[in-house]
This record gives structure tokens, C-alpha cells and sequence, in this order.
């Protein structure tokens, strides 16, 4: 798996954040980045880092609108999903347009997993291609 960390000027096109799918009224319930990968937990409805362990199950429902950091955990926090556009690439990551990205470790996805949640629109944006409630066992 070849991990493709977020960029310095990470950040989203405001016409996709508008019309893509959002879930508002959450609350973070620990820290992350500005459009991290993030999912709900159904044990306290509380937003989390994505997860894509081998050993536990891929839960992603899309990329954080804001960061959270350790005294702000149980702020507001949206949900941008399907059909948003972010600036989330380095230069020197190499991916060619079109390349499909899965959720890998904290603040970054990979290039291979187990089910896609974006894919490279160029060599710095990404679109987010799955919507809320990806949810599956990791054999």
C-alpha cells in the first residue's frame, strides 16, 4: 500500500462543498485534520478517524470540514461527502488522474484497501466518489 499523505494546503472547491452530500449536527469525538477521512460510530454517534484495519472493518463516511484538536473535541463538526472536490495532493506523490485512493492511516489514504472512497482529479485535487455509511468486514 503506498500511503498519500495530505498536503500542507490541504483545503475544498466551495461550489462542490456546497452541492456534494453533507451530514451536519455532529460532534467530534477526537482529534483530526481538515478533511481527514472520518466516520460516525454507532456506539455514541460521535465522529472519528476512518478506519481500514485488517484486523477490525473499514468505516468511512466522507472528509472532516474542520480540524479538531484536543481541547476542541466534542465541537461541531460537518461531514463533506460524495461529490466534493479537494485540493489534497503533494507533487511528489506521483498519482495519475483517475487513480482510485482507499481509506489508509490518520490524515491519509492509500493507494490500494478495501473499498474506494475517492479518486485523483489531477495531481492536487481529489473527488470523494463514496458516500456516508461505507461500512465493511475486513477479511
Amino acid at each position: 500500500m503506498a500511503a498519500v499523505a495530505k498536503c500542507a494546503n490541504v483545503g475544498y472547491d466551495a461550489l462542490s462543498a456546497q452541492t456534494c452530500v453533507k451530514i451536519s449536527e455532529l460532534f467530534a469525538g477526537e482529534k483530526f485534520g481538515l478533511l481527514s477521512p472520518v466516520y460516525i460510530a454507532d456506539s455514541d454517534g460521535l465522529v472519528y478517524m476512518a478506519t481500514d484495519d485488517p484486523t477490525n472493518e473499514l468505516n468511512f463516511d466522507g472528509f472532516a470540514s474542520r480540524a479538531i484538536d484536543s481541547d476542541m473535541i466534542g465541537s461541531p463538526v460537518t461531514i463533506l461527502s460524495h461529490g466534493v472536490i479537494m485540493e489534497w495532493l503533494e507533487d511528489s506523490d506521483n498519482v495519475s488522474p483517475g487513480t482510485l485512493l482507499y481509506v489508509g492511516a490518520a490524515n491519509a489514504l492509500e493507494t490500494t484497501g478495501t473499498t474506494a472512497v475517492a479518486m485523483s482529479v489531477n495531481s492536487k485535487e481529489i473527488i470523494c466518489i463514496a458516500g456516508p455509511g461505507v461500512r465493511a468486514a475486513v477479511a
